[in-house]
């Protein structure tokens, strides 16, 4: 097995809104903390990219400079009900095939879906109104017309538990699908939001996956509830270690993320240099030495 180390865009979602991070910067970033991956969105406005040839060549020779493996995200930026029909569903996989278009450009093997089907309601989804049983057969009515596309490009679609998943229904779509075109992004926290165990999450996905989003979290109490933040390993819920023991069974190449989403922006660099240094050592049996500082 061999398990690569990356970091998501996300990490630095602060540091990017705020104009302070660009697309060589980040990269640049992720090559000086010891990642040897991103995963991002080929399309970002937010680092000024598109879908025009110009746009995709720089970013495929500033990723070529860097020796930096791609994992593009396909409906990313909270956009992208997958569970939908009609005009709904053309549209979306008409999207996607854009991003499937640009990943093969970019040279990326993999891209990240997420079906947005939350058991919830959610931002512009509101599905108590439909049965569970026809969300997920919707989406997989639009997955059977996405994963052909990817199989004729020589891609794998990496479906994410982005807690609108629950643990069952994802082994539900992989095994109606049985395409090893459609293999899993395994997050090691979202499943907490459908209070379903982590460490099962990843007991029963780990070996369906081909990339996995890295984190550690605490909730934050509000007057209306509560919500989460990313932290540094080992100040969170989650059990790591225990984690990144099921990890190192599996015996398939994975592409690990680091992928929190910290509160504040002067959070994102340690949270990003800890996590990768505790993956060295738990999953890559690595002494790292001592973090960079920015």
């Amino acid at each position: 097995m061999t398990i690569r180390l990356g970091v998501d865009n996300v990490c630095y979602q602060h540091t990017i809104a705020q104009g302070l991070l660009g697309l060589e910067g980040f990269l640049d970033r992720v090559v000086s903390c010891g990642g040897t991956a991103v995963q991002l969105d080929p399309l970002s406005s937010a680092f000024g990219l598109s879908v025009q040839p110009v746009s995709l060549n720089r970013l495929r020779a500033l990723l070529v400079e860097r020796g930096l493996t791609l994992v593009v995200k396909g409906n990313s930026s909270g956009a992208g009900f997958l569970a939908v029909e009609g005009q709904a569903a053309d549209a979306m996989v008409e999207t996607l095939r854009a991003k499937l278009d640009a990943a093969t450009v970019l040279g990326a093997q993999v891209v990240r879906l997420v079906s947005r089907a939350y058991p919830f309601p959610a931002d512009g989804w509101t599905p108590l109104a439909v049965p569970r049983q026809v969300v997920l057969e919707r989406l997989v009515k639009t997955l059977r017309r996405l994963v052909p596309e990817a199989e004729a490009r020589g891609l794998v679609l990496a479906l994410e538990n982005h807690g609108d998943l629950r643990i069952a229904e994802m082994e539900w779509i992989l095994a109606e699908l049985r395409s090893p075109s459609l293999r899993v992004q395994l997050d090691v926290a979202e499943q907490t939001t459908l209070f379903e165990d982590p460490l099962e999450t990843v007991r029963r996905l780990a070996p369906h996956a081909v990339t996995v989003h890295w984190v550690d979290f605490v909730p934050r109490l509000t007057n209306r509830g509560y919500f989460v933040t990313a932290c540094r390993p080992g100040e969170g819920l989650l059990p790591l270690a225990e984690m990144a023991a099921i990890l190192r069974t599996v015996p398939q190449p994975l592409l690990v993320f680091v992928a929190g989403q910290a509160e504040h922006r002067s959070d994102e660099d340690p949270i990003v240099q800890e996590h990768l240094a505790f993956l060295r050592r738990e999953l890559l049996g690595e002494t790292p030495g001592l973090p960079r500082q920015f």
